[in-house]
């Protein structure tokens, strides 16, 4: 049998608890590791009503009824990236190609959803997208543009 490699649990001194320290310490480095969830950011000291599993089967939700109303899933249900975001703090999101053309904020205390699936957008017409970023209302648990008693858009501002 070959000598263990430097990450074994077989090595002289090593221990499983020093193994899963290692892994905590990696996986809490880099921010997310595929296959183990979004990437959360929760600012301390800013008080929030909703978990993050609340806000994901929130948004979960929403997807699950735009399944309905196309016909068809898209991509499959990922959530990327939920980010808590205080009132009046301009949020940038940036694209899959890691550029933002757009900039927000609200007046209350949001999450930020970055998340894969089947999204439509209706308007006069609709159209369909497979992915998208979602503002939820940390209040009220609502998407923001999608409840009909609550506000309809984001003040946006296009960055040139």
């Amino acid at each position: 049998m070959g000598r263990p490699g430097p990450l074994s649990m077989d090595w002289p001194g090593w221990s499983s608890w020093a193994g899963l320290g290692l892994v905590v310490a990696l996986v809490g480095g880099c921010g997310s590791v595929s296959g183990l969830g979004p990437t959360v950011e929760i600012p301390g000291g800013l008080a929030h009503r909703m978990s993050v599993a609340q806000v994901e089967q929130t948004v979960r939700a929403e997807v699950a009824s735009d399944v309905v109303a196309v016909g068809r899933e898209i991509r499959p249900f990922r959530v990327v990236g939920i980010r808590l975001v205080a009132p009046f703090e301009r949020v940038r999101p940036t694209g899959a190609d890691g550029r933002s053309t757009l900039s927000f904020s609200t007046n209350t205390t949001t999450w930020v959803v970055r998340a894969e699936g089947t999204f439509r957008d209706c308007a006069s017409t609709c159209a369909t997208y497979w992915a998208a970023i979602l503002v939820v209302e940390d209040a009220r648990g609502v998407i923001v543009g999608r409840d009909p008693a609550g506000p309809t858009t984001l003040e946006t501002r296009r960055r040139t």
